[in-house]
């Protein structure tokens, strides 16, 4: 991965097998309520905590910062859909083609954006302790337990959260939400796998058409990995942006 730091108001829109990693923390870009539409302002009104509805709004703020720059509009001038299980894409209006998907843990966030449409990320910031909880067991699919429980126990750890992100950047990518089970399909995720969509229940040709990729190394101290349906001799190496305030 290439990693550079873009004038944000003049940035070519990723096309064609390109993909755009942009990484920032929640707690360091502006959380510019201006920009954000009336019903982001109500979202963002609804949380309980201070720095959760902070970091919800900076979240936003940069999406539509960033759209904006590949759009060549203003942030606030963006308008977006979603899909039955609130996945954000933009409108048709303002789309040219692109797909975004964001994700983050704690302050930590990633966004990908791209030029297929079915493209998600996930990140996790690494806790100890938390592959030994029943968490896989309760999730994963039989298979992937009897791998990870195979392992050493010091490479279980990284192992469950490069399972658990991939997983989640394909759920993600297909904006089916909790609508699709995890243990519906497998990801390559032992150490010295290359990552992967493995199986996909009564789909067999499906893992054919997903590529996954681990980006972690964009995100120091976490685990992340994108997922996008298209074949990965199709794809560029994604290139990392830093997003500053």
């Amino acid at each position: 991965m290439s990693t550079s730091r873009p004038v944000i108001d003049a940035q070519a829109a990723p096309t064609g097998g390109e993909l755009h990693l942009w990484r920032f923390s929640l707690d360091d870009v502006p959380a510019t309520v201006a920009t954000l539409s009336a019903d982001e302002r109500a979202r963002a009104a609804r949380y309980r905590f201070p720095i959760d509805a902070r970091r919800y709004i900076a979240g936003r703020a940069a999406v539509r910062r960033v759209l904006g720059s590949y759009a060549g509009c203003a942030a606030g001038a963006l308008t977006f859909v979603t899909n039955e299980q609130g996945k954000p894409a933009l409108a048709a209006a303002t789309a040219r083609s692109l797909w975004f998907n964001l994700a983050h843990s704690a302050h930590q966030a990633v966004l990908v954006v791209g030029a297929h449409e079915l493209l998600g990320v996930d990140v996790e910031l690494v806790r100890p302790g938390f592959a030994d909880d029943e968490i896989a067991e309760r999730f994963f699919a039989p298979s992937e337990v009897h791998q990870l429980r195979a392992l050493a126990l010091a490479d279980q750890q990284d192992a469950f959260f490069r399972c658990w992100t991939r997983k989640e950047a394909y759920i993600k990518a297909r904006g089916g939400g909790l609508h699709i089970p995890l243990d519906s399909f497998t990801v390559a995720f032992r150490p010295g796998d290359e990552p992967g969509l493995t199986a996909v229940v009564d789909q067999p040709e499906e893992s054919r058409e997903w590529t996954v990729r681990d980006v972690s190394n964009a995100v120091p101290g976490a685990v992340a990995a994108l997922a996008v349906r298209a074949r990965s001799d199709g794809l560029e190496v994604p290139v990392v942006f830093d997003l500053h305030g």
